[in-house]
C-alpha cells in the first residue's frame, strides 16, 4: 500500500515546492515561448505579405510598359498577371492557385477595383464585394473589402477578418495586406490564414516541451542532493526567527562548511541587527511624521491645524484671560511680484523665527496662511495686551531692517480679548479674523480689536464688491476733475481725474470707500483701464474748455507699474484718442517699493520713455526722504493736505515746506500744494515759492 505524501519535513516540502516551481516555470517558458514564435512567425509572415504585394506591383509595372509599348494588349497583359498572380482561369469560372509565392498552405492575391470589384480572385472573380462583412462578427459588421481598399488608397495597411478556406466552408482567420498600382489603379492585396503560422509555432512548442521535461527531470534530481545538506543548520535559523518572534533577538552559530549557508546564517544574523536599527529609524520617521502633520515647513512653526488643538486644549482648562492676534504682511504679494517668491520665503521664514524668539514663552505662535501668522497670548492682562504687542512688533520691525530684508514693512493685526470662559475655538477665531479684516479694510497697522459693529461694515463692503464688477463693465463711473491753479497768474494749468460712483443699487459710494475694495476684489487693472478710457474720451472737451496746454493727471496703482501690458494699453489707447502723452501725468503713490530706489528709478523711467509725465502724489504720508527725490527724476511732486494744514501754525513745518519747494526747483520738479482750502493757506505757499496749488479753495471735483 501506497503512503500517502505528508508535507510533515522541511526536506519533503523543499522537494514539492522545487517540483512545482520547476513545472510551472517550465510551463510558463513554453507558453511564452510558443506565443512569441508565434509571433515571430505572424510577423514573418506578414513581411512576406508585403513583399509579395511590392513583387506583384512590381510585375504590374513591368507588364504596363510592354502595353504602353505596343507589345501586347492590356487585356492580354492583365490576364498575365492574373496567372502568374493566382493561376489559370477554369472552365467553371474559377482559378487554380498555382503561384509560386509562398503565402502558407492556403495563401493567396486578391485584386480589387476601387469600388469593390473583385478583378482577380480564386472563386469570387467578378463579383461586387463591397458590401462583404466579417463572416464571425455580423452583429457589429466589419466591411473588409472597404478597409482593404481605403488602406490601400492610403499608401498601404493590413486588414484582419474571418473567411472561408479557400474551395471551403470552414472559416479561419485571415490577415491581408493591401497597397494601390498607380498604372491599372488595382487594389492588390496578398493573405495568409492565421493557422499557417501556428502550425510552424506547434512543431517549435513541442521540440520546446520534450527540452523543458529533461531539464525538469534533471532539475528535481540535482535539487534533492542539495536539500539534505541545507535543512540541518535551517534548524537553527527558524529557531532563532521563533526567538525574535518573542522579542528576542538573538544571533545564530554558524558550524556549516557550505559557503551559501553561512552567508544565509550571516544574512539572518544581519536581519537581526538592522530590525533592532529600524525600530530606532521608525521613532525618529514618526517624529518626521508628527512634524509634517503640525508643523509650517517653511518657518517650523506649528501650522494652522496644530494652532487650533493647542488653542482648543488652553481654552478648556481653568478660565484665565487670554488673546487671540492675527497677523496679516501688509502688501506681501506686492513683495512677491517685484522681488519673487524665493525672496518673499525668505522673509516669511525670517518673521516666523523672530516672532518665536521675541513672544512669551507661554505664547503659542503658528503660521495659519499664506502670509499670515496667529498668536495665542495666555495669561493676558486686558489692559495691558496693546502695548505688549506693539512692543514686539516695533523690534521685530527694527529686526527686520537690520537683516537687511526689509526697509520697511507694516503688518495688519485683528485681536480679539477674553475674560477666559469662551470654550469655542471657531467663534474665537471668526472674531479675531473679523477684527483683522478690518484692519486691512481701513488700512489700520496698529492691533485693531473686535468690534460688534464691524459685522455691519463687512456686510456692506461685501455688497460693494458684489457690485463692483457689473459697475465697472457698464461704465457706471463717472470722472469728476479739480482744477490745479497756477496762483500767481490765476489760470487753470491742469486738472486731475478723480472717480465717483453713484450706484444704481446702494446710491452714492465715496473713493475712500470704494477704492480699497476695489484692490481687494483684485479689480483694479479693470477700473484703472476704465478711468483712463473716460479720460481719454473727455480729453477733447477738457481742451475746448481749459486751453490747448491743459494736462490731465490720473492716479495709478504702484502694482500696475510693473504691468507691461497695462502701459502698452495706456499708449495705445493714447493714440487711438489722438491724445498727447506728455499731456497725462500719472500720479503714484509712496508705497513699500521706495525702499528700493533703483527699482522705483527704473520704474518710472519706463513711463518716461512711453511719453507720460509721472507726479509723486500724497508727498509727506508715507516713507517721505528728500534722498530719492534726488535720485528719482519725478515731473511733479504733489505735497499732501497733511503736510500742508499745519504750516501756518508752525514754523518748523513752514520751513520745510519752503525747503521742498526749493529742492525741487533745484532738481527741476513741479512742486504742488495740495488740500488749500483759504486765502490765509494760499498766501503762505506762495510765500513759500510754491504757485501751484489743488484744493476746494479753487475748485473741487466737478464733473465736466
Amino acid at each position: 500500500m501506497i503512503k500517502p505524501f505528508k508535507l510533515t519535513t522541511l526536506k519533503k516540502s523543499l522537494i514539492l515546492y522545487i517540483t512545482v516551481l520547476l513545472v510551472i516555470s517550465s510551463l510558463l517558458v513554453g507558453v511564452f515561448g510558443y506565443f512569441i514564435a508565434r509571433n515571430a512567425l505572424i510577423n514573418r509572415g506578414k513581411i512576406t505579405l508585403k513583399n509579395g504585394v511590392n513583387s506583384a506591383l512590381i510585375l504590374i509595372e513591368q507588364m504596363n510598359n510592354e502595353v504602353e509599348a505596343g507589345f501586347i494588349s492590356l487585356e492580354d497583359a492583365q490576364e498575365l498577371v492574373k496567372i502568374k498572380l493566382v493561376g489559370p482561369m477554369q472552365p467553371d469560372g474559377t482559378r487554380l492557385i498555382t503561384t509560386s509565392v509562398d503565402f502558407g498552405k492556403n495563401g493567396y492575391y486578391i485584386v480589387y477595383s476601387t469600388d469593390g470589384i473583385e478583378i482577380l480572385h480564386p472563386t469570387l472573380e467578378g463579383q461586387n464585394v463591397w458590401e462583404f462583412i466579417d463572416k464571425k462578427n455580423t452583429s457589429n459588421p466589419f466591411y473588409l473589402v472597404q478597409d482593404k481598399i481605403k488602406k490601400a488608397i492610403n499608401g498601404g495597411g493590413f486588414t484582419q477578418y474571418t473567411w472561408e478556406y479557400p474551395y471551403s466552408d470552414i472559416l479561419g482567420e485571415k490577415i491581408v495586406y493591401s497597397k494601390l498600382d498607380p498604372n491599372w489603379n488595382w487594389v492588390v492585396t496578398a493573405g495568409s490564414y492565421i493557422s499557417d503560422f501556428d502550425r510552424e509555432a506547434m512543431t517549435i512548442l513541442q521540440i520546446t516541451a520534450i527540452v523543458i521535461l529533461s531539464v525538469v527531470m534533471l532539475g528535481i534530481i540535482l535539487s534533492i542532493k542539495y536539500i539534505h545538506s541545507i535543512t540541518s543548520p535551517l534548524s537553527n535559523v527558524v529557531t532563532g526567527m521563533k526567538t525574535a518572534e518573542a522579542g528576542k533577538y538573538t544571533r545564530v552559530d554558524s558550524f556549516s562548511k557550505t559557503e551559501e549557508i553561512l552567508n544565509l546564517i550571516n544574512g539572518f544574523n544581519n536581519m537581526i541587527e538592522s530590525i533592532e536599527t529600524a525600530q530606532i529609524s521608525l521613532v525618529k520617521k514618526d517624529d518626521q511624521l508628527l512634524r509634517y502633520a503640525y508643523y509650517d515647513s517653511l518657518t517650523g512653526l506649528p501650522n494652522s491645524y496644530y494652532y487650533r488643538l493647542k488653542v482648543n486644549a488652553k481654552m478648556l482648562e481653568a478660565p484665565v484671560p487670554a488673546a487671540i492676534l492675527l497677523v496679516d504682511i501688509k502688501d506681501f504679494n506686492f513683495i512677491n511680484s517685484v522681488y519673487g517668491s524665493e525672496y518673499g520665503d525668505q522673509v516669511l521664514a525670517y518673521i516666523g523665527n523672530q516672532l518665536l524668539s521675541i513672544c512669551d514663552e507661554e505664547a503659542i505662535v503658528a503660521r495659519v496662511g499664506g502670509n499670515e501668522f496667529a498668536i495665542w497670548y495666555p495669561s493676558t492682562d486686558e489692559q495691558t495686551i496693546e502695548a505688549i504687542i506693539n512692543e514686539e512688533f516695533n523690534r521685530l520691525k527694527i529686526n527686520l531692517r537690520e537683516s537687511g530684508l526689509i526697509n520697511h514693512i507694516e503688518f495688519y493685526m485683528g485681536l480679539y480679548v477674553m475674560d477666559g470662559n469662551q470654550r469655542d475655538f471657531d467663534v474665537v477665531l471668526k472674531k479675531a479674523t473679523i477684527a483683522l479684516q478690518n484692519a486691512k479694510n481701513s488700512g489700520i497697522v496698529t492691533p485693531n480689536r473686535y468690534d460688534e459693529l464691524v459685522h455691519q461694515i463687512i456686510e456692506r463692503e461685501s455688497r460693494i464688491i458684489d457690485q463692483l464688477e457689473a459697475a465697472i463693465d457698464n461704465f457706471e463711473f463717472k470722472v469728476f476733475y479739480q482744477s490745479k491753479v497756477d496762483a500767481f497768474q490765476n489760470r487753470i494749468i491742469g486738472v486731475e481725474g478723480l472717480a465717483r460712483w453713484q450706484s444704481n443699487e446702494l446710491g452714492f459710494v465715496s473713493p475712500g470707500e470704494f477704492i480699497p475694495l476695489i484692490t481687494r476684489a483684485n479689480l483694479m487693472l479693470r477700473f484703472t483701464r476704465m478711468i483712463f478710457t473716460i479720460i481719454c474720451e473727455d480729453f477733447q472737451k477738457l481742451l475746448d474748455k481749459y486751453g490747448n496746454e491743459i494736462a490731465v493727471s490720473i492716479n495709478i496703482s504702484p502694482a500696475l507699474m510693473f504691468d507691461t501690458e497695462f502701459l502698452d494699453f495706456m499708449s495705445v489707447k493714447a493714440d487711438e484718442y489722438q491724445v498727447p502723452k506728455s499731456q497725462l501725468i500719472l500720479e503714484i503713490t509712496e508705497d513699500i517699493f521706495i525702499s528700493d530706489l533703483d527699482l522705483l528709478q527704473t520704474q518710472v523711467q519706463r513711463l518716461k520713455n512711453y511719453g507720460f509725465k509721472v507726479a509723486l502724489d500724497d508727498f509727506g504720508t508715507g516713507y517721505s526722504s528728500l534722498n530719492y527725490l534726488a535720485k528719482v527724476k519725478f515731473d511733479e511732486i504733489k505735497v499732501d493736505k497733511t503736510f500742508v494744514d499745519p504750516i501756518l501754525t508752525d514754523q518748523s513745518s513752514y520751513d520745510l515746506f519752503k525747503s521742498i519747494v526749493r529742492i525741487s526747483e533745484a532738481l527741476d520738479c513741479i512742486v504742488i500744494a495740495e488740500g488749500v482750502e483759504t486765502i490765509e493757506q494760499v498766501n503762505k505757499v506762495m510765500s513759500a515759492g510754491c504757485h501751484l496749488i489743488q484744493g476746494y479753495y479753487y475748485s473741487k471735483p466737478m464733473p465736466l
